[in-house]
């Protein structure tokens, strides 16, 4: 229960969170090999699970505490809703690496299985993000199929959060540039 009100109460935030204008993962002038949109569905409460505990109870008016650790699997889709196409899905852990009265720091890895029918392969991403107001992005490192070798950054923003019998629905979107050197 605790580890899903971390989870829930943390990418809530994201909930003010917004793309800002002019961010870019363009080197110069040299546009990405492609790039990838889709809606993360983070289903809270049903595909998540707390693997290590916090080494630090939660400071005064958060909810998490340092070293939390989850790990995950969120459903990846053509649009914002749940039920639309499905292109793949996200798994992965966070870990949460420094929080404070003013915000919480999660260390993100993961791998997305992409197949939107023109592209099919994984992606790696890692970083480390204060989800709050501003953009949140990670680091595309590597990836398979398709996306061998790959590298690039994914953007995303929060877009919905709704309440389920089972815990939170967290809709947010993603625009991933990515470079193939072939």
């Amino acid at each position: 229960m605790a580890v899903r009100k971390l989870l829930s109460v943390a990418l809530f935030v994201i909930a003010s969170a917004s793309l800002a204008p002019g961010i870019t993962a363009h080197k110069g002038s040299r546009p990405p090999s492609v790039v990838l949109k889709f809606y993360l569905q983070q289903q809270f409460g049903v595909n998540e699970l707390g693997m290590v505990a916090a080494a630090r109870a939660p400071v005064s008016s958060t909810f998490t505490g340092f070293g939390l650790e989850v790990v995950y699997e969120f459903n990846v889709t053509a649009e914002k809703s749940s039920q639309s196409k499905p292109l793949g899905y996200v798994r992965g852990t966070a870990i949460i690496v420094n929080n404070t009265a003013a915000s919480t720091t999660f260390f993100v890895q993961n791998v997305i299985h992409y197949d939107n029918g023109n592209f099919r392969g994984t992606l790696s991403q890692q970083g480390e993000s204060t989800f709050s107001s501003v953009p949140w992005e990670f680091a595309i490192v590597g990836g398979t199929g398709v996306f061998r070798n790959a590298y690039g950054v994914n953007v995303g923003r929060f877009i919905s959060s709704t309440p389920t019998p089972n815990g939170n629905l967290i809709t947010t979107y993603y625009e991933a540039s990515v470079y193939l050197d072939r």
